[in-house]
């Protein structure tokens, strides 16, 4: 397979040959076969040290590609993508085809990596296909708990038998491989767009590199403060709450489901008695019980149609059948092939994990959310069994972002089970030059993409102008 991907024209030559040179920084080959066949898109890769703060040690492998803008007359800053998850993938075929067509690339050029530790970058041994297959099994909390501890053992002793140190595998030294990638590129400036745990790492990139950045462009926003377990607690009861309220107000809700806070209690004490067994694409077997209902329906609420969904998948534990809930596995299982668990373990058991909740002070956290009546499935013992995972902790006095005067827009919505509101309100405590747009949406960053787009390429093209946001659905607006 070739390694010369395409033949630009003159003018983008011309465009490339006047950035900024970049400092001397060693490259190695990508190995993206199926970028070869793709116009207009070019890709590289660099080595970064695995520790920035010892540069002459163990090296590791950034990956990238960059989708060259459909419009070369017009010459703007580039934008460079930060995938969320912890571990999500970012260089795949699907994503690159449609980003080719986003009217968000018309005019720049667009930059995708895949992170230290995930895909085509040097990549750690992935435990999430056996985590699904943990979390299908009919384990209660203490059975699942040894059973994560045993998946978690197996695969620090894959990462240490390579090498790998994982306690390297976080948001800060994530963030340095970035500044390298700025230098090697070459690009006088880049305007930051991150979604979910992406936000994070373009926070602190752009606390790091501000000479750097344009702008930056932050949706769903998730915090360095915080706790990994405690603020899932948190935020999926306060979603449920918000969407069971909502289903109260609304008369075509109200009316198919007239109780479902009690229905919701009903189905996880069913879920408890008698657990759900179901066969997904005609041959896995999967029994679902109560914390396992509890997992799923978190999982349902990242959906943009959460608020219409949900009470239909609480009906459906309750009935013991019904298609959303194959929808919902099918959305869990692709998500298993789409994310590196072992980084998302890495880099939230550095910056996310208290370590000073012990199984006790677990229990009592649960006691202050009603709608918790038993534990979160796969979440709680992930953490509790996570604690072994590497030495590396970030203080919880250094969990926060400095103060920064970039152009800076994010977007939030109102019922997102994973990063609420207050997320927007806590980074704008430190962004003296700030936009936050709260949507009146469902789901983990979803909403209407169209409009989202037309928005944040006028925020790209001039971040001090009015901004027209009167395509967004808003529930509240904030400078």
């Amino acid at each position: 397979m070739p390694r010369i991907f395409l033949v630009f024209t003159c003018f983008t030559m011309l465009i490339w040959s006047c950035r900024e040179q970049p400092f001397e920084i060693e490259t190695t080959p990508h190995d993206i076969e199926w970028l070869a066949n793709a116009t207009g898109v070019k890709g590289g890769a660099i080595l970064v040290p695995e520790n920035h703060d010892e540069p002459e040690g163990r090296k590791i492998k950034i990956a990238y590609a960059i989708l060259q803008a459909r419009d070369t007359s017009i010459s703007r800053y580039p934008l460079i993508f930060f995938a969320g998850g912890p571990g999500g993938k970012t260089l795949n075929p699907g994503l690159v085809d449609f980003l080719k067509q986003d009217p968000i690339s018309e005019k720049r050029d667009v930059i995708l990596f895949d992170q230290r530790g995930i895909g085509y970058s040097s990549d750690l041994p992935d435990m999430s296909l056996d985590a699904f297959d943990l979390l299908a099994k009919n384990a209660d909390e203490s059975e699942e708990l040894v059973l994560m501890q045993e998946l978690i053992n197996r695969y620090q002793k894959k990462c240490e038998d390579q090498g790998i140190q994982t306690r390297y595998y976080n948001t800060h030294q994530n963030a340095r491989d970035v500044g390298m990638l700025f230098k090697h590129l070459g690009y006088e400036k880049y305007n930051l767009m991150g979604g979910s745990y992406g936000t994070r790492i373009a926070r602190v990139v752009q606390d790091m590199f501000p000479e750097y950045i344009h702008t930056s462009l932050l949706d769903s926003p998730s915090p360095l403060s915080g706790d990994f377990l405690m603020d899932r607690l948190k935020s999926y009861s306060l979603a449920l709450s918000r969407i069971i309220d909502y289903c109260a107000q609304n008369p075509d809700c109200n009316d198919k489901y007239p109780k479902l806070e009690e229905d919701y209690y009903r189905a996880i004490d069913k879920l408890r008695q008698e657990p759900l067994a179901i066969t997904m694409n005609d041959s896995m077997e999967i029994v679902i019980n109560a914390q396992d209902g509890i997992y799923l329906l978190r999982r349902l609420l990242y959906q943009g149609n959460a608020r219409e969904k949900a009470p239909e998948l609480i009906n459906a534990f309750i009935e013991g059948e019904g298609p959303i809930i194959n929808q919902v596995l099918e959305i869990e299982y692709r998500l298993s092939n789409g994310l590196n668990l072992s980084m998302l373990l890495s880099v939230e058991k550095y910056e996310q994990f208290d370590l000073d909740n012990t199984a006790t002070a677990i229990e009592n956290h649960y006691k202050q959310y009603p709608l918790m009546p038993v534990k979160l499935g796969f979440f709680d013992a992930f953490y509790q069994a996570g604690m072994q995972w590497h030495n590396g902790y970030l203080p919880p006095n250094e969990r926060d972002f400095q103060t920064s005067d970039i152009p800076t827009l994010i977007f939030v919505n109102q019922y997102d089970p994973v990063t609420p509101p207050q997320n927007g309100h806590l980074f704008m405590n430190n962004l003296s030059n700030g936009k936050l747009l709260i949507l009146d949406e469902g789901g983990h960053g979803a909403g209407n993409r169209e409009c989202k787009d037309r928005v944040m390429n006028a925020f790209m093209d001039d971040p001090a102008s009015e901004l027209d946001i009167s395509c967004l659905n808003i529930y509240n607006k904030t400078k």
